[in-house]
């Protein structure tokens, strides 16, 4: 009896299963040797993080009233950089998007800048800003700004692109040009995906913004900064704590509005 037809399928399949399963081990172990990873060393040094555990609990109570205005001031730099950036994302967005961008020479310009903002994390964009504007919240914002005009125009890019192009021909058809056809059929279709985008970087910012105070960037991971240097474990921990309070929070608020936009 002759094999079925599907058998040389089948063993094709665990060929390739059996392939990429050997590749990715090796991966794994080229990439474990490279960096140095040791299972002795880790587990020799459990003593240590028991220690390190020790002095972060119970968390310093008490330090929670002087984390208010660093932590306002870690959401003012979200909000300037979530709204200043998604300002700037909203043409470039439109001008990379394949389907709507009035040129090619246009439409590659406008994807590679997003290429080269999304290269660069938003760790390197607040120490650029900090050395140029000097220490403090304003580089912060700068940072984000940059940070969400590279996430927003990336998404309401794509967006754009997947839009039913109907209505935009029925707008061109009726004798409207370039930028009739951006206000009355484009935006109207995706300015609720946009807009969902917009909260989503929000959210985005406000731990973004946390981080970046500890290159100098203000709010309160300048404050997270100090106390890590200074061995204060337990302050550290409160810090921890407040901030992941404060972005449940906003998530939960956000994904509350984007449920009602989309």
């Amino acid at each position: 009896m002759s094999p079925r037809p599907e058998a040389p399928a089948r063993t094709r399949r665990h060929l390739l299963t059996a392939a990429a399963v050997l590749f990715v081990l090796g991966l794994t172990v080229w990439s474990a040797n490279g960096i140095g990873v040791s299972l002795v060393e880790l587990f020799s040094n459990l003593g240590r993080m028991g220690r390190l555990i020790d002095d972060s609990f119970p968390p310093a109570w008490s330090f929670w009233p002087r984390l208010i205005k660093p932590l306002l001031e870690t959401l003012q730099i979200a909000i300037i950089g979530t709204i200043f950036g998604s300002i700037l994302a909203l043409p470039l967005a439109i001008l990379a998007a394949r389907t709507v961008s009035p040129s090619r020479p246009l439409y590659w310009l406008n994807r590679n800048i997003m290429n080269v903002l999304r290269t660069m994390p938003d760790l390197f964009w607040a120490m650029l800003f900090a050395s140029a504007v000097g220490f403090g919240p304003f580089a912060g914002a700068l940072a984000l700004t940059v940070f969400t005009v590279a996430v927003v125009s990336k998404l309401t890019s794509e967006s754009i692109e997947s839009i039913d192009m109907k209505l935009t021909e029925a707008v061109r058809a009726s004798g409207g040009n370039w930028l009739e056809t951006v206000f009355f059929s484009v935006l109207p279709q995706a300015l609720p995906q946009y807009v969902s985008y917009v909260l989503y970087a929000l959210e985005l910012n406000v731990r973004a913004s946390t981080v970046l105070g500890l290159v100098g960037a203000g709010g309160i991971g300048m404050v997270l900064n100090t106390q890590r240097t200074t061995f204060q474990y337990d302050r550290v921990t409160m810090i921890v704590l407040f901030v992941f309070l404060v972005v449940m929070l906003i998530e939960q608020l956000s994904a509350a509005a984007r449920r009602r936009l989309v």
